[in-house]
């Protein structure tokens, strides 16, 4: 899986692109990549994030039990802006609406609003968003195999797998509703971003 460059433009800098490609002359691949890309986060819902506020919010000093705390115990230590915390790179980070319930044992339910990161680097178990075919987008849980335990490898593959036909890597549903996706021949996927967080709204 090759490292992809973060995608953020600004609108004058997405039109300064549209006019670099032009209608006549050869297209630059990886400029015509950029485009599709960006064309495909803005069908599937994802939207840049943009770190225009500072709001200090205070941090308990504590873990806070699940019964009622002693009102007369001060719980405050520090304050912590939640732009700093929850994201490490602006440019290569969005925000995205889950809309599948492919994820739920992960605690990704549908209507869930998501933290992507293309700057992480995926590794074994990481739910990322995976682009299937240059063209569709899915959550899901990456598996790499070399990484997987013998009893995983029984539990996915049966008794009898034979080593030499396992994928590399493949992406885990995290449903007993939905298929994990195995690559078929000709098929292809790329780590498109990793997520790192899950926004849930629990007053809902």
């Amino acid at each position: 899986m090759s490292k992809k460059l973060p995608i953020y433009f600004s609108d004058a800098a997405w039109s300064s692109l549209q006019k670099i490609m032009g209608t006549e002359g050869k297209p630059s691949p990886t400029l015509n990549s950029i485009l599709e890309q960006m064309e495909l986060l803005n069908k599937q819902d994802f939207q840049p994030v943009c770190k225009r506020t500072v709001l200090p919010l205070p941090v308990a000093v504590e873990s806070i039990p699940a019964g009622f705390p002693s009102p007369a115990q001060d719980y405050i230590d520090k304050n912590i802006d939640l732009n700093e915390y929850l994201i490490s790179n602006e440019n290569a980070t969005f925000l995205n609406v889950v809309r599948t319930t492919s994820m739920i044992k992960a605690g990704l339910e549908y209507g869930d609003i998501v933290l992507v990161d293309r700057s992480k680097e995926a590794k074994h178990r990481s739910i990322v968003v995976a682009l299937i075919d240059q063209k569709d987008l899915t959550i899901k849980r990456l598996m790499i195999t070399a990484k997987m335990s013998k009893s995983e490898l029984v539990e996915h593959f049966g008794e009898d797998y034979d080593p030499a036909t396992l994928p590399d890597a493949w992406l885990k549903a995290e449903s007993p509703d939905y298929d994990s996706i195995y690559l078929k021949d000709g098929q292809t996927f790329e780590v498109f971003a990793v997520v790192t967080w899950n926004l849930k709204n629990l007053m809902a």
